[in-house]
């Protein structure tokens, strides 16, 4: 059973260091999070004490992406950038046949 910390999840997983401080992770944790390829880069970064967070670049790029995409509909932003570049493509006579 997990706790609340990772609660989103559906199992935890026990990692350990070796003595050059490099964890092994579990194959199953791996394919849980989709990271298939072998050698690929991630991102580390630490979330408070004794937190530690692995994503994969593309991942957080998307999970960016979609912050600021709802941030903009939230504020109404994104209808003024939709009505300005519809705008600009109809004085766009380079668009038309």
């Amino acid at each position: 059973m997990c706790n609340d910390r990772t609660s989103n999840f559906e199992t935890s997983y026990r990692v350990r260091l070796d003595s050059r401080r490099r964890p092994t992770l579990p194959t199953a944790l791996l394919d849980e999070a989709g990271i298939e390829d072998e050698g690929v880069e991630l991102i580390a970064r630490a979330e408070g004490l004794g937190r530690i967070v692995l994503e994969d670049p593309l991942s957080l790029l998307r999970e960016v992406q979609a912050t600021i995409a709802a941030e903009m509909v939230e504020s109404h932003d994104i209808t003024d950038m939709a009505m300005d570049l519809i705008a600009e493509r109809q004085l766009d006579t380079s668009l038309r046949q």
